[in-house]
């Protein structure tokens, strides 16, 4: 079944609290209000739902940064568009954590988890990079943002496929973070808006992260991670090669 009340109810007051930014969006005190309300109750519920504070994380950045992506977004139709996808990923978000707190090994539920992920990376990064175009936000504070957002995300997935291995997950998120922090330095020379560059870092990152997973999931060779450098390489080029190059700010 893949209703659940409890994750519906809070999905319903994501979406609520979204609309509410978008009716006050000249009112920047009161938004902050909304979005601090709305991130205590990402905190609370997601550990409420999933049975541990990792189940949080999800919920906090992707509250975080879909905020954050609205306030970008100009028109009212793509607005509405983006709330309606965005509250259908957030309770896939609490709805994945629901069930992997009952059972960790719930393969849908994984599934469901990783694909929250990905839209919450997706999300953060978009984000990020398009308040550091339009805002003089340091370069430092952009790289700070894509190492905090990959490690605690990163963590809090590969911590439900390796829980036995704490550390070892630590490590190999920091990792990942420390790479997607120097991706930021990098693609800040890049003459693409944050749309573009979200969807690269993203790329990025899954690439990283498909070799990770495979590692700890004992299914890593060097056959398979040329085939995904390869791959993921070509979507990087692609993306380059249909992609205004200027930046949209």
């Amino acid at each position: 079944m893949f209703l659940k009340l409890r994750p519906l109810f809070y999905s319903l007051l994501f979406l609520f609290g979204l609309e509410f930014i978008v009716y006050i969006h000249s009112n920047t005190n009161l938004i902050l209000i909304v979005l601090l309300v709305l991130l205590l109750i990402s905190l609370r519920e997601g550990k409420a739902i999933g049975g541990k504070w990792k189940f949080s994380i999800l919920p906090i950045f992707f509250t975080l940064s879909s905020v954050s992506l609205l306030y970008l977004i100009a028109l009212g139709y793509e607005q509405q568009i983006f709330i309606l996808l965005a509250t259908g990923m957030n309770y896939l978000a609490l709805f994945g954590a629901y069930r992997l707190g009952k059972y960790e090994k719930d393969q849908t539920a994984k599934g469901m988890n990783m694909a929250a992920t990905s839209a919450t990376i997706f999300f953060t990064y978009a984000s990020a990079y398009g308040l550091y175009l339009n805002f003089l936000v340091p370069l430092y504070a952009l790289m700070l943002a894509y190492l905090l957002i990959t490690l605690l995300v990163s963590y809090q997935y590969f911590s439900i496929i390796k829980s036995d291995e704490k550390k070892t997950v630590w490590i190999y998120s920091f990792l990942l973070g420390l790479s997607m922090a120097e991706m930021a330095w990098v693609i800040n020379y890049w003459p693409f808006g944050y749309l573009t560059t979200g969807v690269i870092a993203l790329i990025l990152y899954y690439m990283l992260w498909s070799i990770v997973q495979g590692y700890f999931l004992n299914i890593l060779s060097q056959k398979r991670a040329i085939a995904n450098v390869l791959f993921f390489s070509f979507l990087i080029l692609l993306v380059l090669l249909t992609s205004k190059w200027i930046p949209v700010i």
